[in-house]
């Protein structure tokens, strides 16, 4: 899971993939806007044919937040 993640990131946000750990935060560590963060989601949603809730992805600061809430829904 992670690392479809790590590509997605990679590919469209051009992130160096060494800098996404499970503790790199989403804004301060990888620079992602909050539309950014959207489109991850949104990506997630797709790929692992999850619905995630608005409420849910307030508490999304770190990558490791994004597998927590994947892990949750699955």
């Amino acid at each position: 899971m992670i690392e479809q993640i790590k590509e997605y990131m990679v590919s469209n946000f051009q992130i160096d993939e060494s800098a996404i750990t499970p503790d790199a935060h989403l804004i301060d560590d990888l620079q992602l806007t909050s539309l950014d963060i959207m489109d991850v989601a949104m990506y997630i949603e797709e790929e692992f044919g999850i619905v995630l809730e608005e409420e849910d992805l307030a508490d999304i600061s770190t990558v490791q937040s994004f597998m927590d809430l994947l892990e949750k829904q699955q």
